[in-house]
This record gives C-alpha cells, structure tokens and sequence, in this order.
C-alpha cells in the first residue's frame, strides 16, 4: 500500500476496511475505476464516519470554532449588517477563500491540514495533533513565531521549554478543541478555553508585591498576565479576498487597552489587557462585490490579545536601576497604550 504504513493495520481504524471509509470500487484493477465515488476525506462528514464510535465528541465539536468558523461569520456580520449564510454567491466565495481554514478530525489527527496540502502524519496512523505539522501549520503567520522564537530579535515563549509545554496541547487540551458543546462566537467566550491562572494561581502571593498590586488590588486597575510578561508581537493592517491577502506590512508592537470585551463571565475581567491589530479593512471584501462594510465601527480593529510570547523577565517587568519600582517602564511612558496615534485614518 502506498503512504499506509503497516502497523496502521494492526490499529482499531486500521481494521476497518479502506473502502468502509473511502467508498470507490475495492474490486477494481485499475485506480481509475477503483476510484470512482472515492471519498478522499471522510472525516468532512463527521456524523456518518466518526460518530458511530465518537459519537460525544462528534456532536461536540459541531460547536468548535474549527467546524463551524462562526467566529468569521459573526465579525463579518456584524460589520455588513447582515449575515452572508443566505447569500449563495457570498458564501460561495467565503467557502472558496476564508472556509477552507476549518479543519476536519482526519485534518488534525491523520493528516496536515488541507489548506496546507494535507499529507499524512504517520502513515495514517491516527494521533494527537503535532504542534508543527497540524497547529502551526494554520497559525504560523503570529502564534507559531512567537511561540517558537522566529521573530528576529524576540525569544521563544517560556512554555515551549518545559516538559510537556513544548506541544500546543499542554495549555491548549482536546477540551478546548472538541468543546464541552458550548457554542459560542467568539474564541475568548468559550469556557473551555485555557488562562494563565489555571497553572499559576499560586503566583498571588505576598512575596510579589507586583502582582498582589496590579492582578488582584481592589485599588488599582487589574493587569492581564500578558500586559507584563508579553513581548512584542506582530499586528497586520489590510487584507484583501481574490488572493490578495495581506496588503501592508506587518509590524511588531505591544499595547495595552482598556479591557471593553465583554469577558467577565468566563473570568477575563482585567481593567487592562494586551490588544493586537487585525488586519481587516473597509474594503477587505471587495472581490466579493461588497465595495464597503456599512457598520465597520461594529467591531474594534484592536483587539482582545493573548500573545504566545510569555518571558518572566521583559521589558515590563524589568526593574533595573529604577529603585524597583515600574515608573520608567510604564508609567512615564506613553509607549505602551493604545491610543489615536496607533489608529489609521478610517479608524478614528
């Protein structure tokens, strides 16, 4: 068998017939006819291939982010005015362009994803998603740089070098990615999705008057643990569908906003958190025919962030020749916050 390696068949999917989850014609000698009907990705159809033994997971990764992408159609609804499902010709573009970032089970177990040419993992042995293969393979343009330390100047996030850390699924569990069958639009409103709290929870303690002072005063405004332990990260300003993508240069920046998110009931109740541009534009859909978003002030450019960057020691938190205190880092300057200077014309 070609690309099958032979321990597959020894595994539970490995004896289930080929044709079982692909179809085509098992009797046929020559590929064109054994091809016929042939279905090259059966996990697209997940409740007829998957659910009969993952029929939980299946029926709760109908409400993952990497199924359904609701998180695409609510931010472009809410700047058109209208949602593009019943429009065919619009979501005909969307699924030629933007829907072929969802991923499939095979796309993350089996395979690499198909947007980026797919290819077995293990000779088609099914296992947990690899962090370059399957993850960084979709999130190699910000995520995967900064995690892994690609961008010049910048250092490798500190959870890339402890056991277990180095693999997304460390902070980023299979919880999270099948869902608890919460359906939710937005990525940070999902309560299954990982905080820094969850492991570090005991860093609220008296020996660090900086965090008993900017995470959990009652005095002062509270800081997300990025706003101190982010490095700089990439923010991107236009792109464009009909293969135009990103249409200015990235650039690397850190900011700080105020935290109007509506995150409080999943626990994201800082005052001030780490915001990173995105690079939508008013005439981010022109190819499709929409010359303009009407409600483009719906949704903010800036946004919500949680960069994969996290040092204990940055620029931030680096007290040095400053009498320990943090007035030189941030409260001296205007470096870090996002303000009307940070914004592009159409912005304001």
């Amino acid at each position: 068998m070609v690309y099958v390696t032979k321990n597959f068949l020894s595994t539970s999917h490995g004896t289930i017939s080929c044709e079982g989850c692909h179809k085509g014609d098992p009797t046929a000698f020559e590929k064109a006819a054994a091809h016929v009907g042939i279905v090259a990705v059966p996990s697209a159809d997940d409740q007829t291939y998957c659910d009969a033994c993952h029929s939980q997971i299946v029926d709760n990764y109908a409400t993952s982010l990497h199924k359904n992408q609701q998180g695409y159609f609510k931010r472009i609804e809410n700047r058109l005015g209208y949602s593009i499902k019943n429009d065919a010709t619009l979501m005909e573009h969307f699924n030629e362009e933007c829907g072929t970032c969802h991923a499939t089970c095979g796309q993350c177990h089996v395979s690499r994803p198909s947007s980026v040419n797919g290819g077995f993992l293990n000779g088609h042995n099914f296992g947990a998603p690899q962090r370059d293969n399957n993850c960084v393979a979709c999130h190699g343009s910000r995520v995967g740089p900064e995690y892994l330390g690609t961008n010049e100047g910048f250092v490798a996030d500190v959870h890339r070098y402890k056991p277990g850390g180095g693999n997304c699924s460390f902070c980023h569990t299979g919880m999270e990615m099948h869902t608890s069958g919460v359906e939710v639009d937005y990525r940070y409103l999902s309560p299954d999705m990982p905080r820094c709290e969850d492991c570090h929870a005991e860093s609220i303690d008296a020996d660090n008057i900086y965090h008993r002072f900017h995470w959990k005063s009652p005095a002062v405004p509270s800081l997300s643990c990025q706003v101190c332990h982010s490095q700089p990260y990439k923010n991107c300003n236009g792109c464009h569908t009909g293969g135009a993508g990103i249409t200015g240069s990235s650039y690397m920046k850190l900011k700080i906003a105020k935290n109007e998110f509506g995150l409080e009931g999943v626990g994201r109740d800082y005052d001030y958190v780490t915001v990173r541009h995105i690079p939508v534009a008013p005439d981010t859909y022109a190819s499709w025919g929409i010359a303009d978003l009407p409600n483009y002030e719906a949704e903010p450019t800036w946004k919500y962030a949680t960069p994969h960057n996290i040092q204990r020691w940055t620029a931030q938190t680096d007290t040095r020749n400053t009498g320990g205190t943090c007035a030189d880092n941030c409260h001296k300057s205007n470096e870090y916050y996002l303000s009307t200077q940070d914004l592009l014309d159409y912005e304001v």
